[in-house]
């Protein structure tokens, strides 16, 4: 049942994955052709100003994502069918945590592609800084930067879908009431890693390794994180998806 539901919310929303991932692929190209007639570092520029768009469309394909089920009329009858709604939930943030993916890693080769064309990836290789970094800490830093991206997104299109259905409870001011829930949700998170720090201090730290290279000697560094924060925000954020899905089952009218 989940791998079906999956399969229907990526159907239904590859003509606009497709578009964003095609616009991204010829803004590359197009930057591509200008090497050797603008400079370097301006299609460089050029190149991530764009990106910063993402986090807008993370919101607003999320709220997208639930908008069409109500405009079609379709929630009301995937809800009356036997299926729980975690199943739909977790179905539409799995199709977000595709999109999201899929852009970040065709960002990452369009970046690289530019560095490489334009020279600047052939600088940054003779540079004895850069050459002293090794390339094992630069592939996991480069992974765990990917992987808290990815989750980052992930949660922001997951507030803002909670902060949609919770507003479909009203019949007025739907748009104001999503606004401000979005707002309340994450200062709720902030009051919780706040909380999570005094409360959950006996949890063990983690550690991630930080590199400083001085005269091209590489130099570690371990950097204490406390866990406490982290464990109360994932909690907080497992109580909020089981009162999504309690919601979109029970409280919004079928």
């Amino acid at each position: 049942m989940w791998w079906q539901q999956y399969k229907k919310e990526l159907m239904g929303h590859r003509a606009e994955g497709l578009l964003i991932a095609g616009a991204l692929v010829v803004w590359t190209f197009l930057l591509l052709s200008r090497v050797n007639r603008w400079s370097p570092e301006a299609i460089a520029v050029l190149y991530w100003l764009p990106m910063g768009f993402l986090p807008l469309w993370v919101l607003w394909s999320s709220v997208q994502l639930y908008r069409q089920e109500w405009r079609e009329n379709t929630s009301y009858l995937m809800l009356s069918l036997p299926a729980r709604a975690w199943v739909i939930t977790s179905a539409k943030l799995a199709v977000l945590a595709t999109g999201v993916t899929t852009l970040m890693l065709l960002i990452g080769a369009g970046a690289w592609l530019v560095a490489a064309r334009t020279g600047i990836l052939a600088e940054l290789a003779t540079s004895p800084d850069i050459a002293a970094i090794p390339r094992e800490w630069a592939v996991k830093m480069s992974l765990l930067v990917f992987g808290v991206a990815l989750a980052a997104f992930v949660t922001i299109g997951f507030l803002a879908q909670f902060a949609y259905v919770f507003s479909r409870l009203f019949s007025r001011f739907r748009g104001l009431v999503m606004v401000w829930t979005w707002i309340l949700l994450f200062w709720l998170l902030g009051r919780a890693g706040d909380l999570g720090g005094l409360l959950l201090a006996w949890l063990p730290d983690f550690y991630v390794r930080s590199l400083n290279v001085i005269s091209g000697i590489p130099e570690f560094l371990l950097v204490r994180i406390e866990s406490g924060p982290f464990a109360a925000v994932a909690l907080l954020l497992v109580g909020l998806y089981a009162l999504f899905n309690a919601m979109l089952e029970r409280a919004v009218e079928v």
